[in-house]
C-alpha cells in the first residue's frame, strides 16, 4: 500500500482486521492481529460475527495522534 492509501485506510472510523493485514501498517500477519486482538492490544467493536478494527484507538497506538 502507498503511504497516501494508509492515511485514506486510517482515516475512516474503523476498519477490519483483513484490511489492517493486507495494509502492513503493523508486522504482523493474520494469526498475531487475530492474536492481539483477543489480548485487547488492538481494540475492536464486535458486529455478530465480524470484528471492526477502531481506527483512532489503532492511529495513538501507532504513534499519529496524541
Amino acid at each position: 500500500m502507498t503511504p497516501n492509501e494508509v492515511a485514506e485506510l486510517l482515516s475512516r472510523p474503523t476498519i477490519t482486521p483483513a484490511e489492517l493485514i493486507a495494509s502492513g501498517i503493523l508486522p504482523l500477519k493474520r494469526n498475531g492481529v487475530y492474536d492481539a486482538i483477543k489480548r485487547g492490544k488492538i481494540q475492536v467493536i464486535d458486529l455478530g460475527h465480524r470484528k471492526a478494527v477502531v481506527s483512532a484507538s489503532l492511529r495513538r497506538m501507532l504513534g499519529l495522534e496524541p
